[in-house]
């Protein structure tokens, strides 16, 4: 009796042993295939890398992956006002067409120009129909760039190609008929550069959403957009970056589903006699806004925060800081000290005077003095 008692005592451990660990097994292997993954596409369109992160199982990961590719490159023809594209009206259609004749597009399209429209209602510095300026600019902007690489400077558009260009803007010549759009002007452009990449970092997320990715973010140059909260609970923090070097000036810690989107003078620029001429176009003069380095706008929609940090680039930080308050959404500033606002900043560091909307001003840390 003893000897069974024994016996069952032994098989009854090894039991146990066996029980805890095919859970111990379960447990890694459920740790394993959640694992942090990670990539960066060069080949998605936007002339920017996209920065992909997510917690999931490789499998997922890469079909996640297929999905923001898709978007990327489907919105990347959508908006592309330099070349044509079979079966698709896009962007490039409508500059060359759209002028004598209706042209219809999609829905995404329609949808993404008229939240430019709205976002133009809210802030008239934020303007797609001065297509014809950002054209002469990219024109010299692409030269200048190749000519400072050879240690050149470029040059400048002439204020008579510049105010010809001003002459066809004006979003009075953009019509909208169902989903056809044509121009009242034959040269009239427009130019959906200052909204067309968060709106399709906007669509991503969607698209991951629905797919089941609740975690993570994309970051398209810039366009920080968080897919859900960290799966530990722990706070996000987004670096925003100093404006002449590749690291972060000033962190911004959220636990909440936020968008991050910053515009710069840093980007995309070319110089001329020392003077930097970046991409951000302010409508009302025809050249480069230069009222600041940068402005980050933090809100939940990435299109919306794409245009809204164009807008404040382009206006005063006095006028933009009413925008932002008006609009609900946050902000921080970063200024050269010696181009500053006459007002105490709220962070500074060696280089520049940093300032922000009141709700952040807690969550907002230096990175670098």
């Amino acid at each position: 009796m003893k000897k069974n008692i024994k016996s069952w005592l032994i098989l009854s451990s090894c039991f146990l042993l066996l029980i805890i660990s095919i859970i111990f097994f379960i447990q890694s292997r459920q740790s394993t295939n959640q694992d942090q993954q990670n990539i960066t596409l060069t080949d998605v369109g936007f002339d920017t890398p996209v920065t992909f992160q997510a917690q999931c199982s490789q499998e997922d990961f890469e079909k996640y992956t297929k999905i923001l590719k898709q978007v990327f490159k489907e919105n990347n023809k959508r908006f592309d006002q330099y070349n044509a594209y079979s079966g698709i009206n896009n962007v490039y259609t409508i500059n060359h067409q759209a002028g004598s004749q209706p042209v219809a597009v999609d829905d995404t399209t329609l949808d993404c120009i008229k939240l430019a429209l709205q976002i133009h209602e809210i802030c008239p510095k934020f303007d797609i129909s001065y297509g014809n300026v950002m054209d002469v600019w990219h024109t010299y902007r692409e030269e200048g760039m190749k000519l400072n690489e050879k240690g050149k400077d470029g040059k400048l558009p002439t204020d008579e190609e510049i105010q010809t260009a001003l002459s066809h803007g004006g979003t009075d010549k953009i019509q909208i008929n169902g989903n056809q759009i044509s121009f009242t002007d034959p040269d009239t452009m427009i130019d959906l550069g200052g909204i067309a990449k968060g709106y399709t970092t906007q669509l991503a997320k969607k698209a991951l959403n629905k797919a089941g990715l609740h975690n993570g973010f994309i970051n398209a140059g810039g366009n920080v957009v968080l897919l859900g909260p960290k799966p530990d609970g722990s706070a996000w923090t987004i670096g925003i970056q100093d404006p002449d070097s590749q690291n972060s000036v000033v962190s911004f810690e959220t636990d909440e589903d936020k968008t991050i989107v910053t515009s710069g003078d840093y980007q995309r620029y070319y110089t001329v006699d020392g003077k930097r001429y970046a991409h951000i176009i302010d409508p009302d003069t025809g050249y480069p806004a230069n009222n600041c380095r940068s402005v980050t706008v933090i809100t939940s929609d990435s299109g919306k925060a794409d245009g809204l940090s164009t807008s404040l680039f382009c206006l005063d930080y006095e006028q933009g800081k009413a925008l932002a308050k008006k609009e609900g959404v946050q902000a921080i500033w970063i200024f050269d000290k010696d181009h500053s606002p006459n007002e105490t900043p709220d962070l500074k560091t060696k280089k520049y005077n940093i300032y922000m909307t009141k709700k952040i001003k807690k969550k907002v840390k230096l990175v670098t003095n």
